[in-house]
């Protein structure tokens, strides 16, 4: 049941963005297509954020009443050669999924400034309930992403036409699916309204 919520609070912002642009979506034969990728997108940046990375709330600050102050900033400090692979491996999938979906992410600085902001969300969010925010996550979560592109890089040589039938229905539309998305996630959810 905590999931099914949390999951209606991160499609909302997607959903309600596909239903603005249908007219745009109307005029492409790929639309079915391109709204399909655009929704296992969602739900991978909802697994990243929601399920892996456990991001806390805007109910989950007026409920604690302070932010976390146990914040590491010292690079390579944690423990775990383990944790450092989960989170490379987390944002793989980003580093991938943006260039194949959307054409205009097919600049790997644009890819990585992506995994960067979403790590750094995630991270920050991680202070509205007393997860672990780390600098190490941060430096991971970057490098998967890259490496995630590197991937979608290989990938293009081998299959060359991958990605060629990627339609655009709006510059922000890789935006309102991670950030977007993730503010409604931030602003909606709160899991005590299930106990009321």
């Amino acid at each position: 049941m905590f999931y099914l919520y949390a999951l209606a609070c991160f499609v909302l912002p997607g959903t309600l963005w596909i239903i603005l642009n249908r007219k745009k979506l109307k005029e492409n034969e790929d639309r079915f297509r391109h709204v399909f990728w655009s929704y296992i997108f969602i739900f991978y940046c909802f697994t990243a954020i929601y399920s892996a990375a456990g991001i806390g709330t805007v109910w989950d600050l007026m409920t604690y009443g302070k932010l976390d102050d146990t914040v590491n900033l010292i690079p390579f400090s944690s423990e775990g050669i383990l944790t450092y692979a989960l989170n490379v491996i987390m944002f793989m999938p980003l580093g991938f999924l943006l260039p194949f979906i959307w054409k205009n992410f097919r600049k790997v600085w644009k890819v990585v400034l992506v995994g960067f902001l979403m790590s750094l969300t995630i991270e920050v969010c991680q202070l509205f309930n007393f997860r672990a925010t780390d600098i190490d996550d941060l430096i991971m979560n970057t490098l998967g992403t890259l490496l995630g592109f590197g991937c979608w890089a290989l990938f293009r040589l081998i299959f060359r036409k991958a990605g060629d039938r990627a339609i655009n229905i709006g510059r922000l539309e890789p935006y309102v699916y991670t950030f977007g998305s993730t503010m409604g996630l931030i602003v909606l959810y709160n899991w005590r309204l299930i106990f009321i």
